[in-house]
């Protein structure tokens, strides 16, 4: 599928005027592509992509009134333009994975690096349904978790994720051969992933349907729940009924 021309809805979002007039320049010289809006804010570009629907938001980190990741968040998943961010600070990479960006652009960048991030946005752009906004094979959904580590990223494709356990204000990622420890909510992690695939089983725990095996009864209610490592998690009573719903589907 191709997009026609001078149909790329286009909007920048940066506190820093001389960064917007730079993006603007180098956009200026891209194909089919249509700046419909600036914005010096958060909450101003919040306001911005709720009235202009743009297909691609630029968007830096560090704003007043709203950070970059917190208006994201203030969008409907459904109503999510794709986002590229532009930012001098390095380590809000990871973050802007997690956020499904298509791409994260370190000041200062040249105009072949932002016609890579220009592919890669319209190439996404090119699998969503021109209705519905969203791929329809269900594609929004994280494909993948993005964990910082010492030495760097790692990127756990979600096929390989067994079960998420919260502890505080992380959560335990377990594939597997190891665990992953990553800075999110639990709650958070269940919005983005797809529901055909995940569903929680307790509080504080998220499991992939097909890493069940099989479940063994327990007191009260509770059930073990066998996954295809031989680990086992405690299946809640609370969270029963909503698991045997889904795992019939």
């Amino acid at each position: 599928m191709s997009l026609p021309p001078a149909s790329i809805r286009t909007l920048i979002v940066d506190d820093e005027p001389h960064a917007r007039n730079y993006l603007r320049e180098l956009l200026g010289a891209e194909r089919d592509v249509l700046i419909v809006g600036e914005a010096a804010s958060g909450a101003q570009g919040l306001d911005l992509i709720r009235k202009l629907s743009p297909d691609i938001v630029f968007l830096d980190i560090q704003m007043p009134s709203l950070s970059g990741f917190e208006m994201v968040e203030k969008i409907e998943i459904e109503k999510r333009p794709i986002f590229i961010f532009v930012t001098g600070y390095s380590e809000y990479a990871v973050r802007a994975f997690e956020v499904e960006a298509v791409d994260y652009l370190c000041k200062p960048f040249d105009k072949e690096r932002l016609a890579i991030s220009m592919e890669r946005a319209i190439r996404r752009l090119s699998m969503r349904d021109p209705v519905s906004g969203v791929d329809p094979e269900g594609n929004h959904w994280l494909s993948r978790l993005a964990i910082k580590e010492e030495d760097g990223i790692v990127f756990v494709p979600v096929e390989q994720i067994l079960w998420i356990e919260a502890a505080n204000k992380y959560v335990v990622v377990h594939t597997a051969d190891r665990a992953h420890i990553a800075r999110q909510t639990i709650q958070s992690l269940e919005d983005r992933l797809d529901p055909k695939q995940f569903v929680r089983i307790h509080r504080s725990i998220l499991i992939r349907k097909a890493a069940v095996r099989g479940l063994h009864p327990m007191f009260h209610g509770d059930y073990t729940v066998r996954l295809t490592n031989g680990a086992e998690v405690t299946l809640s009573r609370n969270f029963r009924e909503a698991f045997f719903n889904q795992m019939s589907r």
